[in-house]
């Protein structure tokens, strides 16, 4: 298990990079191109932009915490506002133009795209607008409408694309812009029809907007389609249509004044961002999040199909020689072919999944015979047979599958997942390059599991765990600020059992809430006593797992704790791992929780991964500790020096604390101080240690500061 972490940690530091430097990079595009606002599923704001505050007067302190009737001007009906909720309540995107009022007074114009998120239930947990400022653009329409040839000066000289044309469809006058943004002849354009230009699959979806437009007598409406250019090539625009006198005619009848603003960019960028938020950006397969939804959609559907499933769990064989030896960049290479050579086996149907580092998931859908599943594993193992070529090098690599039948072997995701990866690790025990379908005598197979989840029942009863801290220091001032704690087992018989072993079993087997609940109780108790003998204040930071959070008396025994033992929740940290991350809805509320008892928040292991930056912005969280693999080799590879240089300049920017972990190094201070990184942890400091020796460890650390 810790050879597998290690290599997953060391595999995440490139597509961490990627990810950090891609995400940027779209974040800065938006910055400078939109105006963004997000806001809780209550309409309450949680993050604008500076876009969105330059635009408004409104600083970003008196924004976050209002929702939007600080911006309303007054101009559109509660109907108006009382329908677009309605829109995006139901999980729809809402598009249209908004007039909002400024700090000044002053009215602007935006238009506003609004994007709900759902959870799992497919409810909104919050909602994400882009607005673009298009008050010169409505300035434009109205002196359109006052005076004719006012609209084909302005029109001359604007980007956006602007026709007149009836009802249907053939044009009156075409902006000297289809000219320079869609090279078109415009002469030959106003003999034709703009419905023409317009791609066949958004034709009729527009041509109906438009006909019930016409008949409910409405002052305008928004559209968006495809339009093509001269060239048979396609741009997406937002358009405007609304009507306006036949000047031209002297005729009753109404021409409708369109405006179309070309936003192909932003469409690219819409689409880059959801594809790094849901796939694998080294092999382009859905990420674990994006599987797991996959995988559970296809649950709900098992009840309409009369075939079965399989869950292929595999893993690449001594895959950590592959990068230890040959790099990383090769490392990926392989991956990349490695997820080719699944791809190629697999079935149209069937999705395959990266779980991270060298570890794939495959969805067999619609297992119709019985050996159809193992006639696809064999053929996933025989095409690992031959070496996998990277710029002309061979590289021999097999793998290791584990497999899960439903309903057979599990009729949930988690238990599908669970018991094929129980599988794989047999299999991976023994010869590897194989495969294993998973039966119950796996799990009763294994005696030491049980005898170890016996006798950690029983050491949970007599006390047989104790606590052991690790210092937290102030790099600049060398003064220990506060510390981890760490649970240890001496067993009366087995003497010293790793947490790397009776951790995870715990969290499998729940006892994971008992012990967390000891141990959190013993390290309040602590450092309560340490307060009071007049040592420095200290703050102790307590691990707290998934399977804790979901306790329903989680809050409740820690509010009780904390009263019991009189710390201060001030100098309590909570710490928590991203996979936490997962049901982001209920994790937010819970941490939110733990924030309103005055006890911090910490991330644990930062950056390893898949959608950090998608939601450090607006998490209740107050400290980010960066993941060791980042900091092991800072001194010397430059990338991981960048990606810790960025982590500290985004958790700088929305106001979050920073712990370097794992500092080994005179050289790891040294290049943490030059970044800016003021606190760490690790054993260039101090082990973890014991009561006693950590009382001598803070006494010596006062002599020497």
């Amino acid at each position: 298990m810790k050879t597998m972490k290690k290599m997953i940690d060391e595999l995440n530091i490139e597509e961490i990079k990627d990810q950090l430097k891609e995400l940027l990079d779209i974040e800065y595009a938006l910055d400078k191109s939109s105006i963004i606002g997000i806001t809780d599923q209550r309409g309450v704001i949680t993050y604008v932009n500076d876009l969105f505050c330059e635009l408004s007067q409104y600083s970003r302190e008196e924004l976050i915490g209002q929702n939007h009737n600080l911006l309303n001007s007054g101009y559109h009906s509660k109907q108006f506002f009382k329908d677009m909720w309605k829109t995006i309540g139901n999980g729809r995107i809402w598009k249209g133009e908004i007039k909002n009022k400024r700090k000044d007074g002053v009215d602007y114009w935006v238009h506003a795209t609004i994007v709900p998120f759902l959870n799992e239930k497919g409810k909104p947990y919050q909602y994400i607008s882009i607005r673009t400022d298009i008050t010169k653009e409505k300035e434009l329409e109205e002196q359109v409408i006052r005076s004719n040839e006012k609209y084909r000066l302005i029109a001359e000289n604007t980007v956006n694309l602007i026709a007149l044309m009836k009802e249907g469809g053939s044009l009156e006058y075409a902006s000297p812009s289809f000219e320079t943004v869609l090279s078109h002849n415009l002469i030959e354009l106003e003999k034709g029809n703009l419905f023409d230009l317009i791609h066949h699959d958004d034709i009729l979806f527009l041509k109906h907007d438009l006909e019930y437009f016409l008949e409910q007598g409405e002052q305008s409406f928004d559209s968006e389609y495809r339009l093509r250019n001269s060239k048979g090539d396609y741009i997406y625009v937002e358009a405007v249509f609304s009507k306006t006198k036949n000047h031209i005619e002297n005729s009753s009848k109404e021409l409708i004044l369109v405006v179309m603003k070309d936003i192909t960019g932003k469409r690219e960028i819409e689409k880059k961002i959801f594809h790094l938020a849901y796939h694998d950006s080294l092999t382009g397969f859905p990420n674990r999040r994006s599987f797991m939804s996959h995988l559970r959609n296809e649950m709900l559907d098992r009840k309409k199909s009369k075939y079965n499933m399989s869950i292929l769990f595999m893993d690449l064989d001594n895959f950590k020689n592959v990068n230890d030896q040959l790099g990383h960049d090769v490392g990926d290479m392989v991956l990349k072919k490695a997820a080719e050579n699944i791809q190629k086996i697999i079935r149209p149907t069937d999705i395959a999944g990266r779980m991270g580092g060298d570890e794939f998931i495959v969805m067999l859908r619609d297992v119709k015979y019985d050996n159809e599943t193992e006639y696809i594993v064999k053929q996933i193992l025989q095409s690992f047979q031959s070496p996998i070529q990277v710029e002309g090098q061979d590289y021999f690599v097999t793998c290791s599958i584990g497999v899960a039948n439903f309903p057979e072997h599990g009729d949930s995701p988690e238990e599908l997942i669970k018991n094929a990866d129980n599988a794989l690790a047999h299999v991976k025990s023994g010869m590897k390059n194989d495969y294993l379908i998973f039966n119950k005598t796996i799990e009763t197979q294994s005696i030491e599991r049980r005898l170890l989840e016996s006798a950690m029942r029983t050491a949970i009863k007599e006390d047989q765990f104790y606590i052991e801290y690790q210092p937290k220091i102030n790099i600049e001032t060398k003064r220990v600020i506060g510390m981890e704690a760490l649970v240890r087992w001496n067993h009366p018989d087995l003497g010293t059992i790793s947490p790397g072993k009776f951790i995870p079993l715990a969290e499998e087997t729940g006892l994971i809430i008992p012990l967390g609940e000891w141990i959190l109780k013993e390290s309040c108790t602590q450092t309560k006593k340490w307060h009071d003998a007049g040592y420095n204040p200290l703050t102790v930071s307590v691990n707290v797992s998934v399977r804790q959070l979901e306790d329903p008396f989680f809050i409740d025994k820690v509010r009780t704790i904390v009263q019991e033992s009189g710390l201060d929740p001030t100098w309590l940290e909570v710490e928590v791992t991203e996979s936490i991350f997962a049901d982001v809805k209920n994790t937010v509320a819970i941490l939110n929780e733990i924030r309103n008892l005055g006890i911090q928040i910490s991330v644990d292991d930062f950056g390893t991964g898949y959608s950090s930056l998608s939601y450090i912005k607006n998490l209740p969280i107050d400290i980010l500790k960066v993941d060791q693999s980042f900091i092991k080799d800072i001194h010397q590879n430059e990338e991981s020096n960048a990606i810790v240089q960025a982590i500290l300049k985004i958790a700088d920017s929305i106001g979050l604390q920073v712990i370097a972990e794992g500092i080994e190094l005179q050289e790891h201070v040294e290049k943490l101080s030059i970044n800016g990184c003021k606190f760490g942890q690790g054993y260039f400091f101090s082990r973890p240690l014991k009561v006693n020796a950590f009382e001598e460890f803070m006494e010596s650390m006062l002599v020497i500061s």
